[in-house]
């Protein structure tokens, strides 16, 4: 009689793991990460309940309101005008709504997120794009930010983004995916992150409201501008593994001035001017150049 590798109990940390993918049906999907860097889990599969993604996106859309002092709307006809601030205060969403905890904590995130990151899979960043009618593109790039070429085949960080509104087409101004592109192991040089000269083939996202895009951290993505009216609103969900975290996370604030003046390098070692930890929003946008310059360059 036929027995999964899984029921022999041999490895603690992945059986369990092979067995969840079987039950909810993932096994596919966990496949296509593996092959291509990318998998899309559709509505029917997530075991939400048929309103999650307008609750979700209602909340997306009230916070944003709510902290940018702007007034949004009917997602499907707001003008651009009206989301121009849509970017700002994105960060740090748990608290203002426990759809935010139900969208990080179902049982299908979970589970695809560790088959990428392992048991100890955290949630880091939880963030939301929303993209109105005329908003640009964006060229191609890697999420593994700071982690330069020779990283490892592992993934050391993952994006689990939640579509709360339809990605139909290209006039959605969808995300777009070079697949393959997350065992080249480095982030995109200059001359191939445009996309109307990158020489990658390159495929949309395309997914119902309430779909589950996932994507290996070094694959490589970009989006196309949207021509669409409305807005495109998605829930980012950032995971990462356990050594990606800290031993001690040094603030300005509780270090001696005098400190740091008799010894300047301090401030390079304690990474006070580092991209990361992100607020609310970057305050300090001549910090991205040399963080990204990591995924290119292991001696940067």
């Amino acid at each position: 009689m036929h027995k999964d590798i899984s029921s022999y109990e041999t490895c603690p940390n992945l059986d369990p793991l092979m067995q969840d993918l079987d039950q909810f049906g993932l096994t596919k999907h966990a496949l296509e990460l593996d092959a291509y860097g990318l998998t899309v889990i559709p509505p029917e599969l997530m075991g939400t309940d048929n309103d999650f993604p307008d609750r979700l996106r209602e909340a997306i859309i009230r916070t944003c309101e709510k902290r940018n002092n702007i007034e949004i709307g009917d997602y499907s006809t707001a003008e651009p005008e009206a989301a121009k601030s849509a970017f700002r205060n994105s960060w740090y969403l748990l608290q203002e709504d426990d759809v935010f905890a139900e969208a990080a904590t179902n049982p299908k995130v979970l589970t695809i997120a560790r088959w990428l990151l392992g048991q100890s899979a955290m949630l880091t960043g939880h963030t939301w794009i929303i993209k109105p009618e005329s908003a640009g593109g964006l060229g191609l790039h890697s999420d593994a930010h700071g982690i330069p070429p020779g990283g490892g085949h592992i993934a050391h960080v993952a994006n689990l983004s939640w579509l709360c509104t339809d990605y139909a087409g290209a006039d959605d101004g969808p995300t777009v995916f070079v697949p393959g592109s997350h065992r080249y192991g480095r982030a995109t040089l200059p001359h191939e992150s445009s996309l109307e000269s990158t020489p990658f083939k390159v495929v949309p996202l395309h997914g119902k409201a309430g779909s589950l895009a996932v994507w290996h951290g070094s694959t490589w993505h970009g989006s196309t501008p949207r021509k669409n009216p409305g807005l495109r609103v998605t829930l980012v969900q950032v995971f990462m593994r356990m050594h990606m975290r800290p031993i001690h996370q040094w603030n300005r604030e509780e270090i001696d001035p005098a400190l740091l003046e008799r010894f300047p390098e301090l401030e390079r070692i304690l990474g006070l001017e580092s991209l990361y930890p992100y607020r609310e929003h970057n305050d300090h946008p001549e910090r991205v150049g040399p963080f990204m310059k990591t995924g290119t360059d292991p001696f940067a």
